[in-house]
C-alpha cells in the first residue's frame, strides 16, 4: 500500500470547496477559526475560489465552477495538502 507523505512543519494547506463551502453560520466561523489554528501552527493557507461562496443550490456554487476549482487545485502545487471545507454531498457532479 502507498501512503502519502506527512504534512511537514510549515506547510501549505489548499482548502476547497468541492460541494458545500462555508458561506453561511456556523460554517463559516467555523472555518475561519480552523485557518486561525492551522496558521497558529505555522502552516500557510490556500483558498480555493469558492470556499465561501454559496449561490449554488445545495453546492457552493455550480458544479462546473467548483469542477474546476477542484481541478486546479488538485493539480496546482501551490499547496501541500488538499482538504474539503464543507460537505460532500453534491461532489459526485462536478467532475465527468
Amino acid at each position: 500500500m502507498r501512503y502519502p507523505d506527512f504534512l511537514t512543519e510549515n506547510g501549505k494547506i489548499g482548502f476547497l470547496a468541492p460541494s458545500f463551502g462555508c458561506s453561511t453560520e456556523p460554517y463559516k466561523s467555523a472555518f475561519d477559526s480552523a485557518q486561525e489554528t492551522f496558521r497558529a501552527l505555522g502552516h500557510g493557507i490556500v483558498c480555493g475560489p469558492n470556499v465561501y461562496r454559496g449561490d449554488g443550490c445545495g453546492i457552493s456554487t455550480s458544479p462546473e465552477a467548483c469542477g474546476a476549482e477542484f481541478m486546479a487545485s488538485w493539480l496546482s502545487d501551490e499547496s501541500d495538502v488538499l482538504i474539503s471545507c464543507g460537505g460532500g454531498e453534491l461532489m459526485c457532479e462536478i467532475l465527468d
